[in-house]
């Protein structure tokens, strides 16, 4: 068991008690209620343990999965999923499936970089 400093331990009980339950409004004023600062419920939510997905990777699987359930479609969405997504778009990389060709732009950016 890894020890929590008390803010970290803040978020995440907020975490565990309102993501699901309220929308993200009412998440952010839980924050708040709580006196967690922005800067603090950041540095959490984006924290990679052990490379594993972050809360926040966490928190929009479930997101995108909700919304597309409504939306009639199946969620099949996963934290890994999102993790490899965000990972992919702070590198600049495209992440279209092999099916799918990149738009011109993209691709002449790869070739630049050697990709």
């Amino acid at each position: 068991m890894k020890r929590v400093c008390g803010c970290c331990a803040r978020v995440i009980a907020v975490v565990e008690r309102c993501a699901g339950r309220v929308g993200w409004s009412e998440l952010v004023d839980a924050f708040a209620a709580e006196g967690l600062t922005r800067v603090e419920v950041d540095r959490v939510l984006d924290a990679e343990v052990d490379g594993a997905p972050t809360i926040r990777d966490r928190l929009t699987a479930a997101m995108t999965n909700v919304l597309m359930r409504g939306l009639g479609m199946p969620g099949r969405q996963t934290p890994d999923d999102v993790q490899r997504v965000r990972r992919a778009a702070a590198n600049g990389a495209g992440t279209w499936s092999s099916l799918e060709k990149p738009s011109a732009e993209t691709a002449d950016r790869e070739d630049a970089d050697g990709r």
